[in-house]
């Protein structure tokens, strides 16, 4: 019974960004502390630009304070005029050394790097998810390369596992020992033995090659030249599997796992047993037929077993890789869907539809349950939000005071909301690792931010010799000027003369200004 390898493409990263995430996961224990190695790490690296931007932006707002009592004159000033509003706030801003481009470089850094990172996320989870498919192959393909044994000469595994059989150099031993007259022929390598012969079918003739103990064989067709084609097929003979004495860990004795029993325990079938079931049910198809079906669930088991070892959950969401939606699946229901999504390579192995579906035989429930219920994509929309807010309060002197009719701080309202409902866009887009990049990213910018402007603030008082109670609230607060106390009366004596009297003195003292006493 001839059975049909998958030869999905094996994926490559083609970005140092994913590189740097695949190395990060691979020195974790998981997936998810992957994430959060890579996110902390792309924080240092942007953490220089942050606190360059978000130290000027903290800077500004000090000094805007400073200049509120001049702006807010202004305001009142040309409230009709926002022409010469902003010429006088201008002037305002040279004399106290107020950049407003101070923070514009390393913000658009900044932004550049999380473009490059939101680019990296996309595209690892592309190629995880393919990766995931690629061992799945692996795994289904093995049932059938367990089937020869190895020898560590003509029949061997490459680095993938995949089974090289050099099937030249053993025909030209076949016919150099045997001379061109049909038979089997059984040579030994490292006391293996390989039975080699040629087999005429109504396609022509094949070479084949099979190992004493093994249960499957491996077929080249021969031209007419008497030399080997291109063509190769393997197939899995039904005489060896019901010998019942082939052990293989990689094929469970050929057992197929049927579920569990009342008590829990989990109930394999050998083919005889599952044939006679289905015999049972008024199965009508031949015992060949039906190891045909027998020998495809195997692999599809395998391949199920791969996904399921390999996956990472995280929490409630059954694949980082795929977004945190009860609309999506840990595994796509079909192979035009998986190709458009996982971005498979057109010039790739096209496993069709079959192929597919083969894979996924045996994720039934992966294929129809919930990856997830928006809790990321929520959460990363309000981490995004007290953002905002945090960034708000540290710049609302200059949303209020930067236009005349604080248009600023309108336009900055509208951000505050704008900013989540873009991020939970991206997180419902992206994938639930995504979503975890960000929450955990605005949650780092978050404290670096309470700390730039702790630092920030302590050198501005300390440069303007400003007292620590002489802070409200972050703003700079300027006492005012108590006014002099006045100086108390003095009680006159009745009986005193008045001190600017003639008699006295001292007005002979006063200057005169044109007879007049001044």
């Amino acid at each position: 019974m001839n059975v049909n390898l998958i030869n999905f493409s094996k994926p490559e990263t083609g970005s140092f960004l994913v590189d740097i995430v695949l190395w990060l996961v691979q020195i974790s224990s998981s997936v998810t502390l992957g994430v959060i190695l890579f996110t902390v790490l792309l924080k240092l690296v942007t953490l220089p630009f942050d606190f360059m931007s978000r130290a000027s932006m903290r800077k500004n707002s000090l000094k805007m304070e400073q200049m509120r009592p001049e702006l807010e004159k202004l305001q009142k000033q040309y409230a009709d005029n926002k022409e010469l509003y902003n010429q006088k706030m201008m002037a305002l801003y040279k004399k106290n050394g107020y950049s407003m481009f101070g923070a514009c470089l390393p913000t658009i850094i900044t932004l550049v790097i999380f473009i490059v990172a939101l680019n990296g996320f996309s595209k690892y989870s592309q190629f995880q998810n393919r990766q995931y498919f690629y061992n799945m192959s692996q795994s289904y393909n093995n049932v059938v390369y367990a089937g020869m044994e190895l020898d560590d000469n003509y029949i061997v595994r490459d680095e993938e596992g995949k089974l090289i059989v050099d099937a030249k150099t053993l025909y030209e031993k076949y016919i150099a020992n045997e001379d061109g007259v049909d038979g089997t022929e059984e040579i030994t390598a490292n006391n293996h033995k390989i039975l080699l012969s040629v087999e005429t079918k109504t396609e022509g003739e094949f070479f084949t090659i099979k190992t004493n103990g093994g249960y499957v064989k491996y077929s080249r067709n021969i031209k007419e030249d008497k030399t080997l084609g291109d063509f190769a097929s393997y197939s899995v003979m039904l005489d060896s599997v019901k010998a019942g004495n082939l052990k293989s860990e990689e094929n469970n004795q050929f057992k197929i796992y049927k579920g569990e029993d009342q008590n829990g325990q989990e109930i394999w079938q050998d083919f005889a047993t599952a044939y006679a079931e289905a015999k049972a049910q008024n199965n009508a198809l031949t015992e060949e037929e039906y190891f045909s079906t027998f020998i495809k669930d195997i692999c599809s088991e395998k391949a199920a077993e791969c996904f399921r070892t390999e996956n990472e959950q995280f929490l409630w969401v059954k694949n980082i890789w795929v977004t945190d939606s009860p609309t999506k699946h840990p595994v796509e229901s079909s192979w035009e869907t998986f190709r458009s999504t996982h971005g498979y390579p057109s010039d790739g192995f096209d496993i069709g539809e079959d192929g597919y579906n083969a894979l996924i035989g045996k994720l039934e429930f992966e294929k129809s349950a919930p990856n997830g219920y928006f809790i990321l994509v929520a959460l990363t929309a309000g981490m995004s939000l007290l953002m905002q807010i945090v960034m708000g309060k540290s710049q609302k002197a200059q949303m209020e005071l930067q236009t005349v009719n604080g248009q600023g701080m309108q336009t900055q309202k509208i951000m505050k909301w704008m900013m989540p409902i873009m991020m939970a866009i991206f997180a419902f887009m992206y994938t639930a690792a995504f979503s975890i990049y960000i929450i955990l990213s605005n949650i780092l910018s978050i404290a670096t931010t309470f700390g730039i402007n702790f630092i920030v603030d302590r050198r501005f008082k300390k440069k303007e010799g400003i007292v620590e109670s002489g802070v409200i609230h972050g703003r700079v607060y300027t006492p005012k000027e108590e006014p002099a106390p006045a100086k108390p009366e003095k009680k006159k004596n009745k009986n005193q003369p008045p001190e600017n009297d003639f008699l006295s003195g001292v007005a002979d003292k006063k200057k005169h200004v044109r007879g007049r006493m001044k």
